[in-house]
């Protein structure tokens, strides 16, 4: 693992304009290409009346590097509950979904890391089976509806331990003749997605922050004629991932689900650059970079960002 880690220097700006460098250690897979990275957010320069701040009282870290500061993942697992706030720790919440699928990963888990979330998001799918919930899973872009925690298993041997894929999931041919009981596969409706990380039970600032950012983020993508149906955008709370210290936090899932791009300190004034620079035009944002998913920037593996 040591021989995939790279040295980079990482330009921190003071409110004085001082340069200052620290250094931190990324796999070198975390390093989006030079062609798609946008140095600088034009947020405002300074505190204004259109955006709405945070508490003053939330103790947030302004000024560690953000870069490394998520684990790198391969596939994650979206769990549709319908809610923005879960217990303190989904792993733990016996007989859920989440929590059975945690315990069957811990015990035999993958090369690359899995990653479970539960979501804001109201399942489409899941309507013949009582309190099943549908899965959104990416990179595969995929959702499976009609799953309960009794599914855990079969959700293990089928969605969990496929290969990670190179190309657009097939889902008739790679999924016809595979058992899936009451359970279906469709695709993911949305073109992209952005995951606000608003799990309060866990601590308190992203559970204070994000439904500003979503307010937020609902008005920038009205004003800019986006919608949250299929083809377009879903704005949705996520369970923790990490970095509470960074709130606001968010994913933005871009290139049909093959992209995930981690932003953390995020304000209302990013809104509108989040979504026109990383949304739109599929750029990341250097001062909000905290890392990605996994093989993101595959498809451009020249010109990497000197950081």
């Amino acid at each position: 693992m040591s021989s995939l880690l790279k040295r980079i220097s990482s330009f921190i700006y003071t409110p004085k304009e001082e340069v200052s460098v620290e250094e931190v250690s990324v796999e070198e897979d975390q390093i989006p290409p030079q062609d798609v990275t946008v140095p600088d957010c034009n947020n405002c320069v300074s505190e204004c009346d259109e955006h709405q701040t945070y508490p003053s009282y939330l103790q947030l870290d302004t000024d560690s590097p953000l870069l490394g500061s998520m684990s790198p993942y391969g596939r994650h697992f979206m769990i549709s509950t319908a809610q923005c706030d879960w217990a303190e720790r989904i792993e733990e919440d016996e007989g859920t979904l989440a929590a059975e699928l945690h315990a069957l990963i811990k015990a035999d888990p993958m090369p690359w890391r899995t990653f479970i979330t539960n979501t804001s998001h109201i399942p489409n799918h899941s309507t013949t089976v009582h309190c099943s919930m549908d899965i959104i899973i990416l990179p595969d872009n995929i959702v499976v509806g009609n799953v309960t925690a009794d599914d855990a298993q079969t959700i293990y041997e089928i969605f969990v331990k496929r290969p990670l894929p190179e190309e657009p999931v097939n889902i008739q041919k790679e999924f016809e003749s595979v058992d899936l009981k009451e359970m279906g596969v469709y695709p993911n409706p949305y073109d992209s997605m952005i995951l606000i990380c608003s799990h309060r039970k866990r601590d308190k600032r992203c559970g204070i922050t994000a439904p500003i950012l979503n307010r937020e983020f609902d008005h920038v993508l009205r004003e800019l004629d986006i919608h949250d149906g299929e083809g377009g955008t879903a704005v949705l709370m996520v369970s923790h991932i990490g970095g509470h210290k960074f709130a606001g936090n968010i994913i933005c899932y871009i290139n049909k689900g093959q992209t995930g791009i981690w932003y953390g300190r995020v304000k209302t004034c990013h809104c509108h650059s989040i979504v026109e620079e990383t949304i739109i035009k599929g750029k990341v944002i250097k001062d909000l970079y905290r890392g990605c998913m996994t093989h993101s920037f595959n498809y451009n593996k020249c010109n990497k960002l000197k950081w």
